[in-house]
């Protein structure tokens, strides 16, 4: 890939794999700069190497590379003790960090966002990591920021700092107090907590956007990096089920501070299709309350195992229990939460509004293994709302709601095996791959067969890329 610059965004509801694609592109392509430029901890990236498996949530996905520089810019709700449990567990396991800047324009996940989030988001499914009011704060001009924590010389800037967030903070206890009927929280001891966790990462904090500028005249590959997916942009996405960031090319723009117009704009998307949390989702397969109930699990225990009797029963038809196999075959259960992931088959219509949204010129197609043994797939290429046939991603959430989707079927293969270039793929695979590249209208370059990084394909640009119309 010869590119300068790349910009890696997620083409559905998130959860697509990007951290692994990040990681991998950053090997093959020989990037010198990874940039983080949206979200916060409600992230999670995974990175599966042989030895391993690590879970980024605000680090950006090129931490494991020490030679390339990481960055997290200024749209990112930078939460500074969760920031310090991740950058401790990382050097817990060898990785250093020191190839880690943090921009001093971020704006901080303070613990009254937490307490409000997990108070009012239920209703929208959020995380509950204090990412919405964060940015609330921010649009109304009342938030702190990475700067007001540490000042321009790298050090911890106390006495500003305490006079903020008594400021801020005393407004937010009479909020918590007098309109929702919550405790108050301790200021002191939130005053406390923070700078002792900004003395571990004060001397990286930098203005991303100047030291951004600098490397790209030295001439380094630079990589932009997005978190969340595109149905889950507060503008083009499933809008009021969406995240408090932009997800698109659009938002890379913004949170990094300078106008990066990547040569290559590639979505990330899974073989199926995911989605956390509430809000419309055509082609479900199951109900989402049944999901919680039966598939409900603490982050990082064991899987539960696919019985006999269910697989039997999604291959008779049963959508609940395709929802399932999808659901333990692909391990679709959130990174930073833990809760099951609401599953259903490819969707296209989602797929083109992404790429038309970012001007994606590239797929990277991920968990195309989980599909091991289906006898026939579905990708929906339409809806029907209200007895109309559309291609069109309704921005209406309510007519989004009531969307039927029109699929197309294919075949499915038992096994794709250890393949290592596409042509040793089963036919019925690369039948699908090719499918995807055609209804998306851009070509699949990156496709993943397994969860480790040796375990993907980097395909040329002309194997998967001949576009159709929408059908």
């Amino acid at each position: 890939m010869d590119v300068r610059s790349l910009l890696v965004l997620g083409a559905q509801y998130g959860d697509e794999g990007k951290g692994k694609i990040v990681d991998l592109l950053v090997e093959r392509a020989r990037v010198g700069t990874v940039v983080r430029f949206n979200g916060g901890a409600n992230a999670g990236h995974t990175i599966v190497l042989e030895d391993g498996r690590f879970a980024l949530h605000q680090v950006p996905s090129g931490i494991l590379h020490p030679e390339v520089m990481n960055l997290i810019g200024a749209g990112v709700a930078l939460d500074p003790l969760r920031l310090v449990e991740e950058l401790r567990d990382l050097r817990r396991r060898g990785v250093e960090c020191t190839n880690l800047r943090v921009s001093d324009r971020a704006h901080l996940v303070m613990p009254w966002h937490h307490v409000l989030d997990g108070h009012l988001g239920g209703r929208l499914g959020t995380t509950a990591r204090g990412i919405g009011p964060c940015y609330e704060d921010r649009a109304a001009r009342c938030g702190l920021r990475v700067g007001d924590l540490v000042d321009a010389r790298g050090r911890v800037d106390l006495k500003h700092f305490a006079a903020r967030v008594r400021e801020v903070g005393t407004a937010k206890n009479l909020m918590l107090t007098r309109q929702y009927g919550l405790d108050p929280l301790d200021l002191d001891e939130i005053l406390t907590a923070c700078t002792e966790a900004a003395q571990v990462f004060a001397p990286q904090v930098a203005d991303i956007s100047e030291l951004l500028e600098e490397r790209n005249r030295a001439g380094h590959r630079v990589l932009y990096e997005g978190a969340q997916g595109a149905l889950l942009d507060v503008d083009w996405g499933t809008y009021p089920y969406v995240t408090s960031s932009s997800c698109s090319l659009g938002g890379c723009a913004v949170g990094v501070g300078l106008n990066p117009a990547p040569e290559m704009r590639m979505g990330v998307l899974k073989a199926y299709a995911t989605r956390v949390g509430e809000g419309p989702f055509p082609g479900e397969l199951g109900d989402p309350e049944r999901v919680k109930q039966h598939d409900a699990r603490p982050a990082g225990s064991p899987l539960p195992q696919m019985t006999s009797a269910q697989r039997e029963a999604a291959l008779a038809g049963d959508q609940e229990a395709m929802g399932r196999w999808l659901r333990l075959a692909g391990a679709e259960f959130g990174t930073t939460t833990g809760r099951p992931r609401r599953t259903g088959w490819l969707d296209m219509v989602a797929v083109r509004h992404a790429v038309q949204v970012s001007g994606l010129n590239a797929l990277a197609l991920t968990k195309l293994d989980v599909l091991d043994g289906i006898p026939t797939l579905k990708m929906a290429v339409a809806y029907e709302i209200h007895g109309e046939r559309t291609t069109r991603m309704p921005s209406r959430v309510r007519d989004l709601g009531v969307a039927r989707p029109v699929y197309e079927e294919l075949p499915g293969w038992s096994c794709l095996g250890g393949a290592t270039r596409f042509e040793d793929l089963p036919p019925q695979a690369q039948v699908f791959v090719q499918r995807v590249a055609e209804l998306a209208g851009a070509p699949v370059r990156v496709l993943s067969v397994g969860g480790r990084r040796s375990q993907s394909l980097m395909l040329p640009e002309d194997l998967c890329g001949a576009p159709t119309s929408p059908p």
